[in-house]
């Protein structure tokens, strides 16, 4: 089976690194048109957008911080002047600041919470407007399984995750008059810039899965290339289980 993303518009949050440079390569070498999105980590996105000029002149970087709503229309409005429509938005952008709640502080929640699931409503609020106009458009949510089961010590980051989860939902039911599908997915343990210090966390979730795990950032990034294909057109309001969990 051919995925083609041919002239696709691609727009992935938080893709200097991480998933989401996982993703920007993947789609690259399937000819997209993309948009690499960074805030702090400007010489990995430099790399990054280097390695990739070199085969795919549809490139381009923008800095944006997904919390604020003028780095948000900065990204959009120069989105739509290079490529004059979005396909397919995903909002990959998220942090990690754990600690036991009586530890916590302020900052801790508000900062967690406002990258993971603020950001998501700032880009999916600006985005949505292209795609409504063209009566077409694919959002993909990345949340997590923490969002459904809780992680001791990650209140702040399990909310945020579930507070993503309910947005999807609810955007869908919005949206799908207009032909925008909205989806989320939860990816199982995947080593990452977030999580590479846990390395008792990764041993838990080999002990739970029900086969090796090796392989769960290709099936996650094979799965997302699925999704934004025209292979699949007719599923909204989804939230998938990219795992194998007992």
């Amino acid at each position: 089976m051919t995925i083609d993303l041919a002239d696709k518009v691609i727009v992935v949050t938080g893709s200097s690194r991480g998933i989401g440079s996982k993703l920007i390569k993947a789609f690259s070498e399937e000819n997209a048109k993309i948009v690499i999105n960074y805030n702090s980590s400007e010489a990995e996105a430099e790399t990054l957008y280097n390695k990739l000029i070199q085969y795919n002149p549809n490139c381009i970087k923008v800095k944006a911080d997904v919390t604020s709503m003028d780095d948000i229309k900065k990204l959009y409005n120069e989105t739509i002047l290079k490529f004059g429509k979005v396909d397919v938005l995903i909002n990959n952008a998220g942090i990690c600041d754990d600690n036991l709640i009586q530890a916590m502080s302020d900052e801790q929640w508000n900062r967690v919470i406002d990258v993971n699931l603020t950001g998501v409503y700032l880009s999916c609020k600006t985005f949505s407007q292209i795609m409504i106009q063209q009566n077409f458009g694919k959002i993909i949510n990345i949340a997590s399984l923490k969002g459904q089961e809780g992680c001791e010590g990650q209140t702040n980051y399990s909310a945020s995750k579930a507070g993503v989860i309910g947005f999807t939902l609810a955007l869908a039911k919005e949206l799908g008059r207009h032909n925008i599908s909205v989806n989320a997915i939860c990816p199982g343990f995947i080593v990452t810039d977030l999580n590479r210090h846990y390395k008792e966390k990764k041993k838990l979730a080999e002990r739970r899965s029900l086969v090796s795990i090796e392989h769960n950032l290709d099936d996650l990034i094979n799965f997302v290339l699925y999704m934004c294909s025209d292979k699949m057109r007719s599923v909204s309001g989804q939230v998938f289980n990219v795992d194998s969990r007992k």
